[in-house]
């Protein structure tokens, strides 16, 4: 299995010795910063979803020296950004993973993602023993707190599972989300909210491929999703684009437009707001493997385009982590570039035809910045966030547009 579009296999420690199963956690993929390097906190593979343009939740971990991740989740309230507690679901826990939220008013939100519970802790849905076990969890926002759902249910031979996406439609009661069973090899996982209970509607991987690590799903309509991510042939395969169209009962595979001289593709992100105009967010290494470029899928409800992200400053890297398109056919994408050491947090808007980059401020110097998600319910707002990094600790980073960028610690 490859790290693209994937968090890095990480082996954990929990106070006490107890050892953490090693497992994949399917989420956007680690930020060039974060691959072989020694830094404490930030936000990894952020996603954010507001409520009304003034009112937003995004999710992300922090990652301690030694390796530990730790759930982050904060509020934005049109001013500053808050920290928001995370409940703990039972029995024991070693490592919570949200990696999908869905915001439709201030008190009306759903996460989702998985936990892990330690080696030892007891078994779990699928059976899992002494390697511990990965399974759903999902929790609702009223606007003060959050509160798990009831789990959502999984197939009794489903292994490792965990939810990586999620859309709500109109209001919490309308949701869909998205996500893998077994480690990525069974079949996907759809699950509906109605307000009340989750509902299991498995399905097939689409397009034959042995594995699939869906990262994202958006949906107009609840017979019209769009799930993004990754798909592998073969166990030793590299990964293919999987982009598939849900109706309510079943997947179909779309055909991807692929760039030019991409290589090895992640998608991250998609935006949906309409069943005639979609964008994904991704980036691909070139087929030398001397540079990386982020690019776009664009959907015009008949096939899909891409379109190659021109680096500023002719950075031989760049990435595009986060979509959020609205109902009048606008979208902003947002990323960074440059290399490892010191990347540039960038954003491109799109007016129906073109994709234009925008100017983002640098952070201050000896800093690298990064935006992982975009949410624009305006024509003339959105809020983004990300990290801010320097050489030993990284931060949260709030990004805001109003028609030009400025960047808000979080």
């Amino acid at each position: 299995m490859g790290t693209s579009g994937l968090l890095a296999l990480v082996a954990l420690a929990v106070a006490g010795g107890n050892a953490l199963p090693t497992v994949a956690a399917t989420a956007a993929p680690l930020p060039p910063r974060q691959q072989g390097t020694s830094v404490n906190g930030g936000v990894i593979s952020g996603k954010i979803s507001c409520g009304t343009p003034d009112y937003c939740l995004a999710i992300g971990e922090d990652i301690s020296k030694s390796g530990h991740l730790t759930q982050v989740i904060e509020e934005w309230n049109g001013t500053t950004w808050h920290s928001v507690a995370v409940p703990t679901p039972k029995p024991t826990v070693a490592l919570i993973n949200l990696t999908g939220v869905s915001c439709k008013a201030t008190t009306d939100c759903v996460l989702v993602g998985a936990y892990i519970t330690p080696a030892g802790a007891g078994a779990g849905a699928g059976g899992e023993t002494d390697a511990g076990a990965e399974r759903p969890y999902a929790l609702t926002w009223n606007g003060k707190s959050l509160t798990p759902t009831d789990a959502p249910p999984v197939p009794d031979d489903s292994g490792f599972a965990s939810l990586t996406g999620v859309s709500c439609i109109t209001t919490t009661k309308s949701c869909v989300a998205v996500g893998d069973s077994k480690g990525g090899a069974g079949p996907l996982l759809m699950e509906t909210w109605n307000g009340a209970k989750w509902t299991l509607r498995t399905a097939s991987i689409p397009g034959g491929a042995q594995s699939a690590y869906p990262a994202a799903v958006s949906c107009h309509f609840l017979t019209f999703c769009i799930v993004i991510g990754e798909s592998y042939a073969s166990a030793a395969g590299t990964p293919a684009m999987l982009l598939a169209r849900w109706n309510g009962t079943s997947f179909s595979t779309m055909k991807a437009a692929v760039p030019a001289d991409a290589a090895d593709i992640t998608l991250n992100d998609i935006s949906c707001p309409s069943t005639t105009m979609c964008a994904v967010a991704g980036f691909s290494s070139n087929r030398s493997g001397t540079s990386a470029f982020g690019f776009t899928e664009m959907w015009n409800g008949d096939s899909w385009t891409a379109d190659k992200a021109a680096a500023p400053n002719g950075d031989a890297k760049s990435f595009l982590y986060g979509v959020s398109c609205r109902a009048n056919g606008t979208c902003v994408a947002v990323g960074g570039a440059g290399p490892s050491t010191a990347t540039r947090a960038t954003a491109l808007s799109y007016n129906g035809k073109t994709w234009t980059a925008e100017d983002v401020p640098s952070p201050a110097a000896g800093k690298s910045s990064d935006l992982f998600g975009v949410n624009c319910l305006r024509t003339d707002e959105c809020v983004a966030i990300g990290e801010i990094v320097g050489s030993t600790t990284a931060t949260p980073l709030g990004g805001l547009w109003d028609g030009s960028w400025r960047l808000v610690a979080a």
